[in-house]
């Protein structure tokens, strides 16, 4: 090929693009990554479900890569009360500058050739794309693929924007701290704080999400999440310092120590799902772009990988089992395979996201039911576990719930 063309082109180096640049190019296809950051620190808590490393071990075999591991979660439920779990599959935390250059560098040692610049226009001529960016250099490629986050330019460009219905607003404050935090870093209640391997998770009363503490390596990750408009800015922000001063005994860091972030994450209501589109004529979507996210955690990173895995799957084939077909059919199966794997389940989720959030179970608010049952029930427990690692159906919740409660009698 020319030398600015390839087979395949990919705007964004998150770990959804990344991921996808690496098995397209140890599969033997050029491939074009095009990110203007590269490893950068996306606004997010960084938490890797257990599932994640299960399926993708690469994520744990380089140490030089810093992460902590979580083998212990608090939750706080809107009624105040308190459990800790001993999470029998932990979990992993990175900066989000770390992951997405754990997984970059993997393309690029398999051959992905990067491109640090944004892209700034795209075209479809003679049955390929033809690519400016913002600088003025042009590109060629027979298939793109968007994976710049839910902000997508190229979302906004082939199908749409997401409407406000179907985002999440989250922000928060990283925090430098040594490790461990003076005091423990105490939540006010607990009788300990968290250590360097714990995570806070807090349900506010009448509230659609959630607040979280995440250890990082030299830094605490706060932040809070919740559908675009229930909220005001104003109202997050609010319950997000009074949540920070909570773990810290009262007080704020000085403002020298934090570091504010904020993004959109896809949670697409019911309706959104059935229409979704993440294929066209030599083009496709994944991660974020897509609308891959947990509408009830906001967990993102799991479904970045996993897409990124079916659309490699669907173009070149699996590792040790070859396959070329059209891109056409490429997109048809992509677009049955993520539907298979795990589209149904987040359609499930977000049929129950109310449910979840502002439901009643043995008449309290669910949330608060679950953490009071789970504090006298192994079985509630392991259920519980579960659904937060990502590995309960949200469709069996209630019911796998009611089961471990009635084992007891």
């Amino acid at each position: 090929m020319a030398e600015n063309s390839a087979e395949f082109a990919i705007v964004g180096a998150g770990p959804a693009g990344a991921h996808l640049a690496s098995r397209l190019a140890a599969a033997g296809r050029e491939t074009l990554l095009f990110d203007p950051k590269g490893a950068w620190e996306k606004p997010c808590g960084g938490g890797v479900p257990a599932r994640a490393i299960r399926e993708f071990s690469f994520l744990l075999e380089n140490s030089s890569y810093p992460h902590k591991l979580v083998r212990r979660l608090t939750m706080i439920s809107p009624e105040d009360r308190r459990l800790t779990l001993s999470l029998q599959q932990p979990f992993a935390i990175y900066s989000r500058k770390v992951l997405n250059g754990l997984v970059l560098d993997r393309a690029l040692a398999a051959g992905a050739r990067f491109v640090r610049a944004s892209v700034g226009d795209f075209r479809r001529q003679d049955g390929a794309w033809q690519i400016t960016t913002n600088e003025g250099e042009q590109w060629r490629a027979k298939f793109l693929v968007g994976a710049d986050g839910a902000a997508s330019f190229l979302r906004r460009r082939l199908v749409g924007i997401f409407p406000v219905r179907d985002l999440a607003l989250a922000f928060g404050y990283n925090v430098e701290m040594p490790d461990p935090p003076p005091g423990g870093g105490k939540v006010s209640g607990t009788g300990t704080g968290p250590s360097g391997e714990e995570a806070v998770v807090r349900f506010p009363k009448n509230f659609t999400g959630y607040l979280w503490a995440f250890p990082r390596p030299g830094v605490m990750n706060f932040g809070v999440a919740s559908k675009l408009g229930e909220k005001t800015s104003g109202e997050l922000r609010e319950l997000l310092v009074n949540f920070v001063k909570d773990y810290f005994g009262g007080e704020l860091p000085v403002p020298e120590r934090m570091k504010f972030f904020g993004a959109k994450i896809p949670t697409l209501d019911p309706p959104s799902w059935s229409g979704l589109q993440t294929t066209g004529e030599g083009w496709a979507l994944i991660g974020d772009a897509a609308g891959f996210a947990d509408p009830i955690t906001g967990e993102g990173i799991y479904y970045a990988f996993k897409s990124s895995d079916l659309l490699a799957n669907a173009l070149v084939g699996k590792p040790g089992r070859a396959l070329a077909p059209g891109y056409e059919e490429a997109g048809d199966l992509y677009e049955s395979s993520w539907r298979r794997d795990f589209g149904r389940d987040l359609e499930q989720a977000s049929s129950r996201l109310q449910q979840f959030y502002h439901g009643h179970f043995f008449g309290h608010v669910f949330s608060d039911a679950v953490v009071r049952l789970a504090r006298f029930h192994k079985g509630v427990r392991i259920v519980l576990e579960r659904a937060l690692m990502g590995e309960q159906s949200y469709v069996t919740l209630k019911r796998d719930l009611l089961r471990r409660v009635f084992q007891v009698f």
